[in-house]
């Protein structure tokens, strides 16, 4: 029994033929890593601006609690009666005596590499008062407005938040 008789339905191959098909070539591979290279660029060019995105939030949330404890404490600062009754004077804290103040407040410290967004508290506190009838009585109405707004800067591009509260006396 020869080499022939084994399988007679598979024709024979020629000794170079076998081999002809049996790779990929240096053109298919080269697309390939070509591929695979376009591929992670774009995914890294996307975390890279995921990353950028997530740290704008973090710095628009540390600025809205900043303006947010401020106003807090304007809300809470007592005793607050802005004006006269018989012999007592008119209590008004400190946080809210109308004017200006600007102060230096931390947006944002990172835990690993310490970088520091630094940024500037502006609040101005206005007092308005309003008069209306009360039946026969006329009285007057003093309300405290204070505007806090938070500035800072993050990558050369100003970035700004503002917040307002209203406040009348305590009595």
């Amino acid at each position: 029994m020869g080499p022939d008789s084994l399988s007679p339905a598979l024709p024979r191959l020629r000794c170079g033929a076998r081999h002809k098909h049996a790779g990929i070539s240096l053109v298919e591979v080269m697309i390939a890593a070509a591929m695979i290279t376009l591929t992670c660029s774009v995914v890294m060019f996307a975390f890279a601006q995921l990353n950028q995105m997530c740290m704008v939030s973090r710095l628009y949330t540390g600025a809205s609690t900043t303006a947010q404890s401020q106003i807090d404490i304007i809300t809470t600062a007592a005793p607050f009666q802005p004006f006269t009754t018989g012999s007592a004077a008119a209590q008004i804290p400190v946080e809210l005596t109308p004017g200006t103040t600007t102060s230096a407040v931390t947006i944002y410290q990172d835990p690993i590499s310490n970088l520091t967004i630094n940024g500037t508290m502006t609040t101005v506190v206005t007092a308005t008062t309003s008069s209306y009838a009360n039946g026969t009585n006329t009285d007057t109405l003093y309300l405290y407005q204070a505007v806090v707004t938070v500035t800072y800067s993050y990558r050369n591009r100003s970035y700004s938040i503002s917040m307002s509260t209203l406040r009348t006396s305590d009595v």
